[in-house]
């Protein structure tokens, strides 16, 4: 729909025009009818029309002036003036002006007016597929030119070699004041990225939209170039020029600051950002750009966006090994989820309070959540939903701690509703509680009696039951759970054999060794993940 506005002081003519044109099935929305061009031009300060329509003479502002004034804001609006003089020199000055039809009131019909409409439509039409072609063209000329840019900056990184006049030339050609021979790398790391790209439906669509931002600030500065290296990383090369009166770092911040505040302000995209040491050199300023995109992990128990200069602020990371905890946080969400427990969030915020304290590496910490992640899906026979390389990806591109937490609450809501499903189809749910009672109590001997008397039923109905329902008797469903809960126990360098042994309700080690060779064709102390 076109949009299309009326101006006249003659209120018959005004009424003629809204209520005696059809302007939907001509493909027109009327956006504002006024007998005076003062609170017409109100309203096209806020919203400007597709067509004008209005009287040559208006109080306070003649109609030729009215589309001069409009003019100014939108050249491409098509004029149509009524007048009740057939004057040659308002026609004239309406030809001036481009104006579409100089129409006299007296000859004015329904039916006349209408075959104006379709020749105005037409126009209209034109202008609009012109004017979507030349942007398209216009995004492709950027696009193309982002593309190169960015390649280059590939290129240079991966090339191990650098020719110092070739790097300076191509820094000039796109825009970068090489004078000083000074560089101050900068990287912004995206944060939420899956929720970013799903907003922007496609990475292509992300990186074009930040690149224009940044492109808009920084349009007048000759000393910041801006890259768009990967979907979640950013590069900004801060040109230091000798003339300047403050801190050359200063000013880097301001810079870094002012983009990171558009981007969250423009585009609801939040950003961290490390600000490098000032290089000189093209190898240097090379290899600090490798060393920063590297760099992600000192922000990882940062709650919130940060920016904060390298070496300023060096994270150191405790060595210790998190896996000697997995067993407890194992059990912890095993139980949540097998339990149905909808306390989800106090138990994440509990495992985040515990690494942010100690302070694990993040690729340990990573590494931690996969394996979890796996486990359940494995031992609560979940479908595919996760695969490992996706589950791998996702974590890898979680910036810090808050959104490893969201998440982990995300995951574990999802494998709770899961496994009620999972409930709820089978036909019998004496299987449902009886695995429940398994998985709750695999730290001692559970045997099929005791079973069969928590749910109720006869023992032999019960075995047969269970043969029937799973494919598999009792006994060995209780033994494969009790070996996939010690393999993850294993995981601790401090357990023993023969603790992870007692602690499964084994009181001989040899026959939990033995149990363990046969699943899994190894004893435990040659088992590796």
């Amino acid at each position: 729909m076109y949009k299309v506005m009326l101006i006249d002081d003659d209120y018959m003519v005004l009424e003629f025009l809204r209520q005696m044109i059809p302007w939907e099935p001509a493909g027109f929305t009327m956006i504002g009818a006024y007998t005076n061009a003062v609170d017409a031009l109100e309203k096209v300060k806020e919203e400007v029309p597709d067509l004008l329509v209005t009287d040559i003479g208006l109080p306070g502002m003649t109609g030729i002036e009215f589309i001069q004034r409009i003019n100014q804001l939108n050249s491409q609006v098509s004029c149509v003036i009524l007048s009740c003089h057939d004057d040659f020199q308002y026609a004239q000055q309406a030809v001036q002006l481009g104006v579409y039809d100089y129409i006299l009131k007296e000859t004015l019909s329904r039916e006349g007016f209408m075959d104006l409409l379709g020749k105005i439509r037409l126009k209209l039409d034109d202008q609009s597929q012109l004017k979507e072609k030349y942007e398209r063209m216009n995004y492709l000329a950027k696009v193309n030119q982002s593309v190169m840019k960015d390649k280059w900056l590939h290129d240079l990184l991966s090339n191990p070699t650098l020719d110092d006049r070739d790097w300076i030339r191509t820094m000039g050609e796109y825009g970068l004041d090489t004078a000083s021979g000074n560089y101050i790398p900068v990287i912004y790391y995206l944060h939420r990225f899956e929720e970013s790209i799903s907003r922007f439906d496609n990475e292509e669509i992300l990186l074009f939209t930040i690149d224009n931002v940044a492109e808009e600030l920084l349009q007048d500065r000759a000393d910041v170039l801006y890259f768009n290296y990967s979907a979640n990383r950013y590069v900004m090369l801060f040109a230091c020029p000798s003339s300047l009166k403050i801190s050359s770092y200063d000013v880097a911040v301001q810079t870094s600051r002012s983009l990171q505040h558009a981007f969250e302000k423009y585009l609801h995209l939040q950003m961290s950002v490390i600000i490098g040491e000032m290089k000189s050199s093209p190898t240097e300023v090379k290899s600090k750009i490798r060393d920063l995109l590297q760099q992600v992990d000192q922000i990882f128990y940062e709650t919130s966006p940060e920016i904060f200069k390298e070496g300023h602020r060096k994270r150191e990371f405790n060595d210790d090994d998190i896996f000697r905890y997995y067993s407890e946080y194992a059990d912890h969400f095993n139980r949540l989820i097998i339990e149905g427990n909808t306390e989800i969030e106090p138990m994440v915020s509990q495992y985040i309070d515990f690494i942010s304290e100690v302070r694990f590496h993040p690729s340990s910490v990573k590494h931690f959540v996969l394996k979890l992640v796996l486990d359940i899906q494995m031992k609560l026979k979940f479908n595919q939903q996760y695969m490992i390389e996706k589950v791998q990806r996702q974590l890898d591109e979680l910036v810090n701690v808050s959104e490893l937490k969201e998440w982990m609450i995300q995951f574990l809501e999802k494998a709770v509703i899961q496994m009620d499903q999972i409930a709820r189809q089978s036909k019998k749910i004496e299987i449902i509680d009886a695995r429940k009672y398994v998985q709750l109590h695999l730290d001692r001997k559970i045997s099929l009696e005791e079973v069969a008397a928590y749910l109720h039923l006869n023992s032999s109905y019960f075995s047969r039951l269970f043969k029937k329902e799973t494919g598999e008797n009792f006994i060995e469903y209780v033994t494969r759970m009790k070996m996939e809960k010690a393999k993850e126990l294993l995981s601790d360098p401090n357990k023993t054999i023969e603790a992870i042994a007692q602690q499964l309700g084994y009181e001989n080690k040899g026959y939990f060794v033995k149990l363990f060779k046969t699943h899994f064709g190894v004893i435990p102390s040659q088992f590796s993940y």
